[in-house]
């Protein structure tokens, strides 16, 4: 169904909240994080965007594998107040159910990449990115923590390298085959 021009006109117009602007800008977000990637892939990182998980639609926005493990990173554009206490997540005052869902994601995966490529175990790291939102975070949550996207590739580097080379190989092949089925 078309949107009515003026009502089109003046949500633009006043900057008014709509479903196509909020995809727009959910989008954008996880174009500019991808971007900020990007840089790792000469250092032997894999880096795969909208990857697809379930038969119902949903996706994580960015897997990335490299030395330290597998993360999933579920990124934000807002431009709002983020408040962050443990597993409370505030934006704009209201509760939002990031941390679960990133829980979910990271569950997800594992599974998929664990029986793809016959691993007994496999960490998981589920990341929360925001971007261009005026974070305050009092407290970090335990599973998912949560970080400005000019903090994101820093944090990568920073982690341990815990994953031969060939692993890290053998799980990208595996995300790929992921990220790429129907």
């Amino acid at each position: 169904m078309k949107a009515a021009p003026i009502k089109t006109f003046f949500t633009r117009l006043f900057g008014m909240h709509t479903e196509e602007r909020a995809w727009g800008r959910g989008a954008e977000g996880e174009e500019r994080v991808g971007q900020l990637l990007e840089p790792l892939r000469p250092r032997g990182w894999f880096i795969q965007h909208d990857v697809k998980i379930g038969r119902t639609g949903a996706n994580v926005d960015h897997l990335v594998v490299g030395p330290p493990g597998v993360y999933v990173i579920n990124t934000k554009f807002l431009s709002q107040r983020v408040w962050v206490a443990g597993h409370v997540i505030q934006v704009g005052g209201a509760n939002r159910n990031y941390v679960r869902k990133g829980e979910a994601e990271a569950k997800r995966i594992r599974e998929e990449l664990s029986a793809a490529t016959r691993r007994r175990s496999l960490w998981v790291q589920s990341l929360l990115v925001f971007v261009d939102a005026e974070l305050v975070v009092k407290e970090q949550p335990r599973n998912v923590p949560v970080l400005g996207a000019h903090e994101l590739v820093p944090a990568l580097l920073a982690q341990e390298a815990t994953l031969e080379r060939e692993e890290v190989v053998a799980l990208a092949r595996a995300a790929h085959r992921l990220a790429t089925r129907d």
